[in-house]
């Protein structure tokens, strides 16, 4: 049975992989956090695209919650509020 993953700790993963340290690759968060480094790579992708799919019983993101432009560690306030908010935390 494969393991399912909700929404929130989808977005701290890939918040953590793209504020990673030198040298530390996206093979080693992925290995810490217990997933395959292909599985984080599609979350990264899909959350530059903003497709990074809610849990069923949350409210989309807003489209200024995650941008294209924008990493996790770049956001405001409100945007973290907002991401809060939707993952019902």
């Amino acid at each position: 049975m494969r393991a399912r993953f909700n929404h929130s700790f989808k977005i701290q993963a890939v918040e953590k992989a793209l504020n990673r340290p030198n040298g530390v690759g996206l093979k080693d968060i992925a290995g810490s956090l217990g997933i395959g480094q292909s599985t984080l790579g599609k979350w990264i992708g899909k959350s530059k695209l903003q497709q990074l799919e809610p849990t069923l019983n949350s409210e989309p993101l807003s489209a200024t919650a995650m941008t294209k432009e924008k990493r996790p560690l770049d956001w405001n306030l409100e945007e973290r509020l907002q991401l809060v908010i939707a993952c019902g935390s």
